[in-house]
Protein backbone atom coordinates (compact mmCIF):
# COMPACT_ATOMS: atom_id res chain seq x y z
CA UNK A 1 0.00 0.00 0.00
CA UNK A 2 3.01 2.15 0.42
CA UNK A 3 4.35 1.92 -2.80
CA UNK A 4 1.49 2.67 -4.22
CA UNK A 5 1.21 5.79 -2.62
CA UNK A 6 4.40 6.86 -3.30
CA UNK A 7 3.48 5.82 -6.84
CA UNK A 8 0.37 8.45 -6.64
CA UNK A 9 2.27 11.22 -5.02
CA UNK A 10 5.27 10.91 -7.87
CA UNK A 11 2.89 10.71 -10.59
CA UNK A 12 0.69 13.87 -9.37
CA UNK A 13 4.55 15.79 -8.60
CA UNK A 14 5.90 15.00 -12.10
CA UNK A 15 2.45 16.07 -13.80
CA UNK A 16 2.88 19.30 -12.07
CA UNK A 17 5.54 20.39 -14.05
CA UNK A 18 4.75 19.41 -17.23
CA UNK A 19 3.85 22.09 -19.83
CA UNK A 20 0.92 22.46 -21.95
CA UNK A 21 1.99 22.33 -25.68
CA UNK A 22 -0.01 25.50 -27.62
CA UNK A 23 -0.82 25.66 -31.31
CA UNK A 24 1.51 24.29 -33.72
CA UNK A 25 1.73 27.22 -35.98
CA UNK A 26 4.03 25.22 -38.76
CA UNK A 27 1.32 22.01 -39.03
CA UNK A 28 -1.23 24.98 -39.03
CA UNK A 29 0.26 26.43 -42.27
CA UNK A 30 0.18 23.73 -44.25
CA UNK A 31 -3.34 23.85 -44.30
CA UNK A 32 -3.21 26.91 -45.74
CA UNK A 33 -2.71 27.28 -49.52
CA UNK A 34 -1.59 29.79 -52.21
CA UNK A 35 -4.38 30.85 -54.37
CA UNK A 36 -7.19 28.25 -53.00
CA UNK A 37 -7.69 28.99 -49.20
CA UNK A 38 -9.88 32.05 -48.17
CA UNK A 39 -9.97 34.80 -45.37
CA UNK A 40 -12.90 32.78 -44.17
CA UNK A 41 -11.05 29.24 -43.69
CA UNK A 42 -7.56 31.18 -42.11
CA UNK A 43 -10.19 32.29 -39.66
CA UNK A 44 -11.65 28.86 -38.77
CA UNK A 45 -8.42 27.23 -38.59
CA UNK A 46 -6.17 29.52 -36.53
CA UNK A 47 -8.48 32.07 -35.28
CA UNK A 48 -8.28 36.28 -35.70
CA UNK A 49 -4.79 37.24 -36.45
CA UNK A 50 -2.69 38.90 -33.31
CA UNK A 51 -1.34 41.97 -36.10
CA UNK A 52 -3.05 42.76 -39.43
CA UNK A 53 -1.62 45.55 -42.01
CA UNK A 54 -3.32 46.86 -45.05
CA UNK A 55 -0.19 47.67 -47.75
CA UNK A 56 -0.22 50.58 -50.21
CA UNK A 57 -1.10 47.70 -52.58
CA UNK A 58 -4.23 46.94 -51.02
CA UNK A 59 -3.07 43.45 -50.24
CA UNK A 60 -3.73 42.41 -46.37
CA UNK A 61 -1.45 41.53 -44.36
CA UNK A 62 -2.15 39.03 -41.55
CA UNK A 63 1.05 37.24 -38.52
CA UNK A 64 0.25 35.12 -35.91
CA UNK A 65 2.75 34.60 -33.25
CA UNK A 66 3.39 32.14 -30.76
CA UNK A 67 6.63 31.58 -27.97
CA UNK A 68 7.80 28.32 -27.76
CA UNK A 69 9.77 29.24 -24.10
CA UNK A 70 12.45 27.56 -22.13
CA UNK A 71 10.67 26.09 -19.36
CA UNK A 72 13.55 26.17 -17.03
CA UNK A 73 14.11 30.17 -17.48
CA UNK A 74 12.10 30.77 -14.43
CA UNK A 75 14.40 28.88 -12.49
CA UNK A 76 17.52 31.04 -11.32
CA UNK A 77 19.79 27.89 -10.83
CA UNK A 78 19.42 26.43 -14.15
CA UNK A 79 18.04 29.35 -15.99
CA UNK A 80 21.29 28.74 -18.09
CA UNK A 81 20.26 25.59 -19.64
CA UNK A 82 20.29 26.03 -22.85
CA UNK A 83 16.33 24.22 -24.23
CA UNK A 84 13.82 25.37 -26.84
CA UNK A 85 13.44 29.37 -26.63
CA UNK A 86 12.18 30.59 -29.86
CA UNK A 87 9.38 32.41 -31.66
CA UNK A 88 7.40 30.95 -34.35
CA UNK A 89 5.83 33.55 -37.07
CA UNK A 90 3.33 32.66 -39.84
CA UNK A 91 2.56 35.59 -42.14
CA UNK A 92 -0.62 34.90 -44.44
CA UNK A 93 -1.04 37.42 -47.13
CA UNK A 94 -4.32 38.40 -48.72
CA UNK A 95 -5.67 39.87 -52.15
CA UNK A 96 -9.33 40.53 -51.30
CA UNK A 97 -10.62 36.89 -50.09
CA UNK A 98 -8.05 35.01 -51.43
CA UNK A 99 -4.58 34.01 -49.17
CA UNK A 100 -1.83 34.93 -52.01
CA UNK A 101 0.93 34.63 -49.43
CA UNK A 102 2.05 31.99 -46.85
CA UNK A 103 5.21 32.51 -44.85
CA UNK A 104 6.23 30.39 -41.61
CA UNK A 105 9.44 31.11 -40.15
CA UNK A 106 10.59 31.24 -36.36
CA UNK A 107 12.64 34.08 -34.69
CA UNK A 108 15.45 33.55 -31.95
CA UNK A 109 16.22 35.95 -29.61
CA UNK A 110 20.49 36.85 -30.34
CA UNK A 111 20.62 36.72 -26.29
CA UNK A 112 19.51 32.84 -26.05
CA UNK A 113 21.85 32.09 -29.03
CA UNK A 114 25.04 33.31 -27.01
CA UNK A 115 25.14 30.61 -24.36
Amino acid sequence: MQKFLYLILSIFIFSACSTTPGPNLASKASLIHKEVSTKAEVLAYLGPPVQAFVRPDKKEEWYYYYRVKNFWENFPIVKGYKGEDYTEVLKIVFEGEKVVEVIYYTLVNPEKQKR
